[in-house]
């Protein structure tokens, strides 16, 4: 009988590490590679760019007369097009001749320090290069703003440093909401910045 158990009990562990590693998989595919251009590419970068806070593709563009897109081409990038604060990438000396059509949503989105995943009744945070200080972790539905977030916890960023994963449990008015809306907002500074989380099984 206790071997019965202990058996049970040692496969629900494995199941739900599996959840977790899958999840963080899910999570770390969805970040731009630390190289600056992909092996694939084999385009010329006139100049290297690092992703500032606040960038888009569309300031950045403006900025040194590229169009969003053939920096898509040139980096390698797949949609959604996410750019990530301290990531460096190619601004091309020449056009591609079939870049993909950019979205308006894709354009202005602002450079992000961080990505999210979900697995059931919980959510995954990983930082990708958020400042070294305490940031609230927040969550509502899809698109909510100010006071229709609900914090469900902290990261002290300034103790742990980044790269690292991080679990919390969904209020229960949350847990059947398809699509939610993850931020983290710094203490500090009170910046917030939010993302669409990715599904896990």
């Amino acid at each position: 009988m206790k071997m019965s158990m202990h058996y049970s009990q040692s496969s629900r562990g494995i199941g739900w590490a599996l959840r977790i590693l899958l999840l963080v998989a899910l999570i770390a595919a969805a970040m731009p590679a630390a190289t600056q251009v992909s092996a694939k590419t084999t385009t010329k970068c006139a100049k290297n760019y690092e992703v500032k806070r606040s960038d888009t593709l569309q300031t950045i563009g403006n900025r040194y007369g590229y169009a969003p897109n053939q920096v898509v081409v040139a980096n390698n990038w797949k949609s959604p097009y996410t750019i990530y604060v301290g990531q460096k990438y190619c601004l091309p000396t020449s056009k591609a001749s079939n870049p993909p059509k950019l979205e308006s949503t894709q354009l202005n989105a602002p450079a992000v320090y961080f990505t999210a995943g979900r697995s059931g009744d919980s959510i995954l945070v990983y930082t990708y290069n958020y400042p070294k200080t305490v940031a609230q972790v927040k969550v509502g539905k899809a698109n909510s703003v100010g006071k229709q977030l609900t914090k469900v916890g902290s990261i002290n960023i300034a103790a742990s440093g980044n790269g690292k994963s991080w679990r919390f449990k969904l209020p229960s008015s949350l847990q059947n909401t398809s699509n939610l809306t993850i931020c983290l907002k710094d203490r500090t500074t009170s910046y917030l910045q939010c993302v669409v989380p990715r599904s896990g099984s």
